[in-house]
């Protein structure tokens, strides 16, 4: 292949070339036969100033370009050496109009040649990459990055990814690159001669494609095969046997820890005697090896399989990409591991081969069809979780996932996990799947008495999402888009397609199904509408968010008569749409003659979903149970049917205790955060453990947190009870910048609401003298926590403003993070319907809801935000709570006696700031 490629790279005063932001720095890099032949840098001189936050992501200074020539004196030289390329950059979207503006300005043509986007191509073949940032390929790629956000170097790694990648299509089998090129004319990047060029010498050479299985016009990885035969039983390979050994792990850099040694031999005894128990494990432990390693041994002595749940997906990655691998150099016998998720989670083979045919109406599909293509050439799970995909493409998810329908594909990835965890010693799942499996008539995971449930302090919250409703105007929307009209392209036209193809009749069903599904979207518009309106008049709203609790049977007045006579008419309708979808089934069913795959059926399963859907919205509107709290949530500036319907039970204790603890002998639940000073009886009650006396015990982490962390309460900052939220915002602000200013380094800062969160970004940004540090805000920047997080992570004066999922989770050692804040003590809100219904609850049992409920709930927060600060024994750092109750009160005394051992300082602000860089 003898294309020309000239990699580019700039750094910028700013994001917007047409308002005057201009090129500091400009990097090229020339590949021709895969080899780098040419390079060209060059500061210049922006003849305006550069931002602060621009100088620390550069590392670029108003000297370094004061005696740089202007981008004119040189825009020939990039002229000329762009001329027969290719114009790479990675996002090309920034770096191209930068440069157009440039030369325009330079009175010199602008480039019209083709563009390669090397974020859009590492999407494309690197479909599992965690983030397409540019280091952070460079890491997954092992390129050497030196120096980051400057644009020489940059523009090298970038040329050095761009090879990579261009190797890695070229291995891609000849029928993957064959339906890319036929995608590729809908993508941002011009790859299409570039793929043709590739399949040309594809097939001068072609060769047998070992590693792939070919089904139905596209490639999938060839199951690797597993042998059954295990090494030969080692009688000797016993934990009692490791127990006693040397205290120590064969890994590299192993130090011993007492704690984790106490944890195994406790995990193995709860397993071993049938026996449940709590393990409170403290932060750097190495809790996941101290009950990988016990229940390895277990399952094998014992030949019977161990599960472990976990609540997110972030660890089950860490044990399988990390721990796993560790688990299996310590173990002297051969240990089978499987995933077991949820049928939804597994790509649907077939589904996804009627999807690659049909048209593509947005660049999110093209993408989304190039990277399954891509993907399905390396995974050998099917898992959809491995891939990342952008938010508009998840929009395609559920069509896409195995359902019930496809037990009859030859390609069927859930049954291989499944057959993989029958097969297996440990089978590692997530808690809604555990969930799932306890209620199911038929099992889902293979039988099993013995389990951990890591992360245990999330189990009652994922129950009450998992047992409760959820139905919202807009999720109903699109499914009805989705199946469309009879002249559409949705799942009804398919059918339709399919049913005159095949010359089957049914042109009346069809009539009237078109009918009663514009039936429902008017009847489900109006309801919508009116339970708005009705929440909106009996809730008045701080935040603009309305959140109005309701009990069916205490309704009244001629708005809820409505609401219950649309819901009725609905019903009606949706019952008759089934009613015909069953005849159009049984046609089919009846007349196909080939197999299923022949054509379109997606409009059986998405009547289905419409159906689950009315149902749960009948059922949140009419049922009674006194144990169910049920609440709309409508946005007052939002559109007038932008409603949801929310509902969750409010005790689970029973069903804990008859589901989980009495059918299983051992369940070993464990967490950073399980007690409240010292007592696990907030979680025993919570969870319905009372009756099962299960062995508690509180393991404290390794740290020496007297030496390494402080916590700091400055008393001048106004009481929250006591002040308007617009003054309090500005008074955080305030002292938020004071700290950053005095560390200069980086910090969180944790919130309860975002409403306080976003009134305090803007109080910060009004200062000038916080344009020296990087402001980041959850709500106000778009992106997920994992992003956010990796944004914050690349400057060294930053700061990260967080609501709900930064408080754990968010793993920050060493100088990544000094200071944590926490603005108020995280009571959940009084608006809050869940807590509101739990609390009358324990009222009426005669108890007291803040002591048994609001306090508890606060206090394992806390401890999951102070959890933040310290993560390895190097690490030194201030947690500074802004909230003065926390001395004030008499309550405070339950948080701080919650964390470990710890200096505590309360004076004014300004002299803690002494004392913290004094001690710093």
């Amino acid at each position: 292949m003898h294309e020309r490629f000239v990699v580019i790279d700039l750094e910028t005063t700013g994001n917007v070339p047409k308002k005057g932001d201009r090129i500091i720095q400009l990097g090229m890099v020339v590949v021709e036969n895969g080899k780098i032949v040419d390079r060209f840098s060059s500061f210049f001189n922006p003849d305006r100033t550069i931002p602060p936050f621009v100088q620390q992501l550069t590392n670029i200074s108003e000297q370094m370009v004061e005696n740089a020539p202007s981008f004119a004196e040189k825009a020939a030289k990039v002229v000329d050496m762009l001329q027969q390329s290719y114009f790479v950059a990675h996002n090309v979207s920034f770096d191209l109009p930068f440069l157009q503006e440039e030369l325009q300005m330079a009175g010199l043509p602008i480039f019209t040649g083709p563009t390669i986007d090397t974020v859009e191509l590492a999407r494309i073949v690197l479909p599992t990459a965690e983030s397409y940032k540019l280091g952070d390929l460079a890491k997954l790629l092992h390129i050497t990055h030196d120096q980051p956000h400057q644009a020489d170097s940059d523009a090298e790694v970038t040329a050095k990814l761009l090879m990579k990648l261009l190797d890695r299509l070229r291995q891609l089998p000849l029928i993957t690159l064959q339906q890319l090129k036929r995608l590729s004319p809908y993508l941002k990047s011009d790859l299409y001669s570039l793929l043709d060029g590739i399949i040309m010498e594809k097939m001068a050479t072609l060769a047998d494609e070992p590693p792939y299985v070919f089904y139905r016009g596209i490639a999938l990885k060839k199951p690797s095969s597993v042998s059954k035969k295990e090494k030969d039983r080692d009688q000797t390979a016993s934990f009692s046997a490791f127990y006693a050994g040397p205290h120590t792990l064969p890994l590299d850099h192993y130090e011993k820890r007492d704690g984790q040694w106490e944890m195994m031999k406790l995990v193995y005894e709860a397993l071993a005697t049938s026996q449940h128990a709590l393990i409170e494990a403290g932060t750097g432990l190495g809790k996941s090896l101290a009950y990988l390693i016990p229940s390895a041994f277990f399952a094998y002595e014992q030949q019977k399989r161990v599960v472990i749940s976990t609540h997110t997906l972030q660890l089950q990655q860490q044990l399988l990409e990390r721990d796993i691998p560790l688990l299996n150099k310590i173990v002297p016998f051969s240990l089978r591991v499987a995933v077991l998720k949820g049928k939804r989670n597994y790509l649907s083979v077939d589904k996804f081969i009627s999807f690659l045919r049909e048209p593509h109406p947005t660049y999110d599909v093209v993408l989304l069809k190039c990277q399954l293509l891509v993907w399905l050439t390396q995974t050998e799970t099917g898992d959809m979780d491995e891939l990342n995909i952008s938010s508009g493409a998840r929009l395609f998810w559920s069509s896409l996932s195995a359902d019930d329908e496809d037990g009859s594909s030859k390609y069927n990835f859930f049954m291989q996990a499944k057959q993989r965890a029958e097969e297996s010693h440990i089978i590692i799942t997530n808690h809604a799947f555990l969930l799932h499996d306890l209620i199911s008539s038929a099992p889902l995971l293979p039988s099993y008495d013995h389990m951990i449930i890591d992360e245990a302090h999330h189990l009652e919250e994922v129950a009450s999402h998992y047992f409760g409703e959820h139905v919202d105007y807009v999720s109903i929307r699109l499914l009805l888009t989705k199946i469309g009209k009879m002249n559409e392209n949705g799942s009804l036209a398919k059918l339709i397609k399919r049913f005159t193809e095949q010359n089957w009749h049914a042109e009346d069903a069809f009539l009237h199904c078109e009918r009663l599904l514009e039936e429902l979207q008017f009847e489900c518009d109006e309801l919508f509408r009116l339970l708005r309106r009705y929440a909106l008049e009996r809730k008045a709203s701080r935040s603009g968010r309305c959140r109005y609790r309701f009990a069916p049977e205490k309704e009244g007045g001629r708005q809820w008569s409505a609401v219950k006579e649309l819901c009725w008419r609905i019903r009606g309708h949706m019952a008759k749409l089934v009613e015909e979808t069953r005849r159009l089934q049984s046609i089919c069913t009846k007349e196909q003659t080939q197999s299923r795959q022949a054509g379109d059926y997606s409009y059986f399963s998405d009547i289905s979903a419409l159906q689950q859907r009315m149902e749960a919205l009948s059922d949140l509107l009419e049922s009674d149970d006194p144990m169910v709290v049920r609440w709309i949530e409508a946005e007052e500036k939002g559109a007038a049917n932008a409603t949801a319907l929310y509902s969750q039970p409010i005790q689970l204790d029973e069903f804990f205790a008859e589901r989980l603890f009495m059918v299983k002998k051992s369940v070993v639940l464990t967490s950073a955060t399980l007690t409240i000073g010292d007592s696990f009886s907030y979680i025993v009650s919570r969870l319905g453990l009372s009756d099962f006396y299960p062995l508690c015990r509180a393991i404290p982490s390794p740290f020496s947190y007297k030496e390494q962390a402080m916590v700091m309460i400055p008393t001048d900052l106004p009481s929250i009870s006591s002040t308007a939220l617009e003054t309090y915002a500005e008074a955080v602000a305030d002292g938020v910048g004071k700290i950053a200013r005095q560390i200069k380094g980086k910090m969180l800062v944790l919130f309860t609401s975002y409403e306080l969160l976003k009134l305090t970004a803007a109080a910060m940004k009004m200062e000038e003298r916080n344009e020296d540090f990087v402001l980041i805000a959850q709500g106000v920047q778009s992106g997920s926590a994992a992003k956010l997080t990796r944004t914050f992570q690349q400057f060294d004066h930053a700061i990260l403003f967080g609501t709900s999922n930064f408080w754990e989770g968010v793993d920050l050692p060493g100088d990544e993070l000094t200071i944590v804040v926490i603005v108020r003590l995280p009571f959940a809100p009084p608006d809050d319907p869940v807590m509101e219904a739990k609390s009358e609850h324990v009222r009426a049992k005669g108890g007291d809801p803040f002591y048994e409920l609001s306090l508890p709930e606060a206090v394992l927060r806390f401890k999951q935000g102070f959890g933040r600060l310290i993560r390895t024994e190097k690490d030194k750092g201030a947690l500074f709570v802004l909230d003065r109750r926390l001395t004030t009160a008499s309550y405070g005394k339950y948080f701080l006696n919650s964390l470990p051992s710890v200096h505590v300082c309360e004076d004014s602000l300004d002299r803690l700031l002494q004392k913290l860089k004094a001690w710093l």
